[in-house]
């Protein structure tokens, strides 16, 4: 079977269906407004309606066609209803892409100085931990199997593209969000050889820093994060943080291709140090801590 065309390809000028998950705004609204832009019969899913509908609206708004269906990507049972939901009222699935998740990474302990005693620790919570990495990986786990077990049933071939990052192989502050978007590699390259024979494709998307609606409205409230994003970004390659349509469009470029499968295509402007430490911190003889060297305490929803 892996001699058989991708059904990302158009046939008779209709293409199948797109499943984009938390597809309702940011990153993932992007991503679905392209590949329904591109012709792809487009559903998003998401756990809170009212944001799905305004998400179908804007669009339609646009000239867009979107699909919104209700679904929690870590709820075993919301998962499998989402897809018996495509399978009644949607064209054959072709394209699923993971793009779920939050981020409420912190550092493993983080440390304030106090200068009239010991320092104060602060570990990172096991729940915050959990939370992350539910959303992610199970969530790019429960998705993928039902949509590989869709295909394979309806023997077709078909593209899942994973949204992974930059910063995977790790990054200061991201405990629970670097091993999480490992696991999704780790599982891309795992399904790619899996599925291959069967013609279906499974690539990884990883973007750098996303000029979105996250990151300005981070940067807005707090002006040290604010100020250690701009020192962050000085020291990328390209100078800039890429942006939603730059991830689209390799979201879409791994659906197409036919000879691209186990692999990750990184989006990020050239790549991001591990940590970026202000001049205070290279100067012998000064002292700076982790706590006042403007680096962000809680990393949500930046990268």
């Amino acid at each position: 079977m892996s001699d058989r065309p991708s059904i990302s390809l158009t046939q008779n000028g209709v293409r199948g269906t797109a499943l984009v998950t938390g597809g309702s705004r940011g990153l993932g609204s992007a991503i679905a407004r392209h590949l329904a832009a591109e012709g792809w019969h487009t559903v998003i899913c998401g756990r809170d309606p009212e944001r799905l509908d305004a998400a179908v609206k804007t669009a339609a708004d646009d000239g867009i066609a979107l699909h919104a269906v209700r679904a929690d990507v870590t709820d075993e049972r919301s998962v499998g209803g989402l897809f018996e939901r495509l399978a009644e009222d949607a064209p054959p699935l072709g394209l699923c892409v993971n793009n779920a998740g939050n981020n409420f990474s912190r550092r493993l302990v983080s440390v304030r100085e106090r200068p009239d005693g010991p320092p104060l620790l602060s570990p990172h919570p096991l729940e915050d931990f959990e939370r992350v990495v539910t959303s992610l990986l199970t969530g790019t786990f429960l998705v993928g199997r039902h949509a590989a077990q869709t295909m394979l049933a309806a023997g077709t071939p078909g593209a899942i593209v994973n949204i992974s990052s930059t910063v995977r192989k790790g990054a200061y502050g991201q405990s629970a969000y670097c091993a999480a978007k490992s696991g999704v590699e780790a599982l891309t390259r795992t399904w790619a050889t899996e599925l291959g024979e069967y013609g279906i494709r499974v690539s990884a998307v990883a973007p750098g820093v996303v000029d979105g609606e996250a990151l300005r409205r981070r940067s807005a409230a707090s002006e040290r994060h604010a100020a250690y994003m701009a020192d962050l970004r000085r020291h990328v390659p390209l100078r800039r943080w890429c942006d939603e349509r730059d991830v689209a469009e390799a979201v879409a470029f791994a659906a197409d291709n036919p000879s691209v499968t186990g692999t990750v295509l990184e989006v990020d402007a050239g790549g991001l140090p591990a940590r970026v430490l202000p001049p205070a911190d290279r100067v012998p003889g000064t002292r700076t801590t982790a706590a006042t060297a403007g680096l962000p305490e809680k990393a949500e929803n930046t990268v």
